[in-house]
């Protein structure tokens, strides 16, 4: 297949992911979960994005991450009175975390592909290893850009304590959202990115 041809495919499919992001983002239950009130929900947007990022590559995937950071910030401005306001609203805790996830899950399954692991468990470990890295990215970033001003989200939190403990607050409450998006990458990411980078695979040949 031409060079053209390759990049008209590639925008295409980037386009048809983008289109999931939007819809995910703002149609209730289809991008996020929501189980403790006030809490940030479990994102399904995760999945898509990393799996998106195993079919097209790491570059693409960033990409993605981007859109989905993006998505974040302004879904963020849309949803005030939530921690997700509080957190979300900064740009950099918004897109980062978000960027990374996509080139991780990009990345992740090409350097597997030199060993000899089974591509379902190295899948696996990129959806886990990706949902967990963007719980932490979350985490550590927030610890820093509010270490000198943590009333305002602890409060909204509903949560007692100071900058000194704000990173194990953070931990504990983002903790069962982290867990629970690690699990879901981990099943959900071989069944969904092995099949669909076959067939994108063999279109591209």
């Amino acid at each position: 297949m031409n060079k053209s041809r390759q990049r008209a495919q590639r925008i295409a499919v980037l386009g048809i992911f983008t289109g999931i992001l939007l819809l995910q983002t703002y149609v209730p239950f289809l991008g996020y979960l929501t189980i403790i009130p006030a809490m940030p929900g479990i994102s399904l947007i995760i999945m898509v994005v990393m799996v998106a990022a195993v079919v097209l590559g790491p570059q693409d995937g960033a990409i993605l991450g981007l859109i989905w950071g993006i998505l974040s910030l302004i879904h963020a401005y849309t949803t005030p009175g939530t921690i997700t306001f509080l957190l979300f609203t900064n740009p950099i805790i918004a897109i980062v975390p978000r960027m990374f996830v996509g080139w991780l899950a990009g990345i992740l399954p090409v350097w597997f592909a030199k060993t000899k692991l089974p591509q379902t468990v190295g899948l696996a470990i990129t959806g886990l290893l990706g949902a967990a890295s963007n719980t932490l990215l979350v985490v550590c970033l927030t610890s820093v850009i509010f270490l000198n001003n943590s009333s305002n989200l602890l409060n909204v939190m509903q949560l007692q304590g100071d900058s000194r403990n704000l990173f194990i607050i953070l931990i504990v409450s983002l903790g069962v959202n982290g867990i629970s998006e690690a699990i879901g990458g981990f099943i959900i990411v071989p069944l969904l990115a092995r099949p669909l980078k076959h067939v994108w695979d063999r279109r591209r040949s």
